[in-house]
């Protein structure tokens, strides 16, 4: 079921729940990364994840059906709002799955609220205090992927950093033809058509997420010891983003790490088995020290 939820902050987001199959499950907050939204998460893997949780998930202010206030995308900003969507759904405390930056808001909730976390499942996160800049060039699938639009007539610089310059130029029909080839290529191709990518320009150009993505409000290296909460950090072996991993498992007291094979950057949409078999595997361990406690 979709609804909307209004927060206390005034934002309304647009949320869904999916039931669990086993009765009495704990609930589950999925938290997306930037320029995404709730269909980020494959139907095969939610099926899977449904089998031991209920699944509460919602689109990131700024994306998919929720509201695009002007500024409020900070790490920080983003955990309030996931405390909002917990409060809403009367929940009191959540295990956390979270992709990309997403990831980042859902150590936020963890580290300024720990009571509302049970446990942290981190896919491919970034963290800008221990990953401040990446490159594309530093993508070791770059000029595969740069091969596509280069074909289209869209250059991307290997110096870009990698933000919020992909929706920027990805502009009219010429999108479809790049599409294509990407999927037929095995890349992640964002969900969505015309609707969604003028969002994510209007995202952007009109308001302050671009630079509130970078702040780090609090979330440094030295506060990660502050997150005690069992942690699987899960990564495509084929990241850029594992510097990130490395500090992650270097900070956090309780942290363990794990690789799918050949996965990129969005490999819980690429491969949402693989994704879904580590997953479920760390909530069922989770759950049997639970019961022996």
């Amino acid at each position: 079921m979709v609804d909307r939820v209004r927060l206390a902050c005034g934002v309304t987001l647009s949320c869904r729940t999916v039931d669990c199959d086993a009765p009495q499950a704990p609930p589950a907050l999925l938290v997306h990364g930037v320029n995404a939204n709730m269909a980020f998460w494959h139907p095969h893997l939610v099926q899977r994840l449904r089998a031991v949780r209920r699944l509460e998930m919602y689109d990131l202010r700024g994306h998919g059906y929720s509201d695009m206030p002007a500024s409020g995308y900070t790490s920080r900003d983003l955990a309030e709002d996931a405390r909002g969507v917990l409060d809403a759904r009367g929940i009191e405390s959540a295990d956390l799955l979270a992709h990309s930056f997403g990831a980042a808001a859902a150590l936020q909730l963890a580290r300024l609220h720990p009571e509302r976390v049970r446990s942290l499942v981190l896919l491919d996160a970034r963290v800008f205090a221990l990953q401040s800049a990446l490159r594309l060039k530093d993508w070791s699938g770059f000029e595969r992927w740069r091969g596509h639009f280069a074909r289209a007539g869209i250059e991307f610089a290997p110096e870009m950093e990698v933000d919020f310059h992909l929706p920027r130029l990805l502009e009219g029909d010429l999108w479809e033809e790049v599409r294509e080839g990407l999927e037929r290529d095995g890349f992640f191709v964002p969900q969505g058509g015309r609707r969604t990518r003028a969002r994510q320009r209007k995202l952007a150009r009109e308001t302050s997420a671009a630079a509130d993505v970078r702040a780090p409000v609090g979330l440094t290296a030295e506060a990660l010891a502050d997150v005690p909460h069992p942690t699987l950090a899960l990564y495509g072996s084929n990241s850029a983003y594992l510097p990130t991993r490395d500090g992650l498992a270097a900070g956090l007291p309780d942290c363990r790490t794990a690789l799918v094979a050949g996965g990129g950057h969005n490999f819980p949409f690429t491969s949402p088995e693989e994704t879904a078999v580590n997953v479920t595997a760390f909530w069922r361990e989770r759950d049997a020290r639970r019961e022996k406690a």
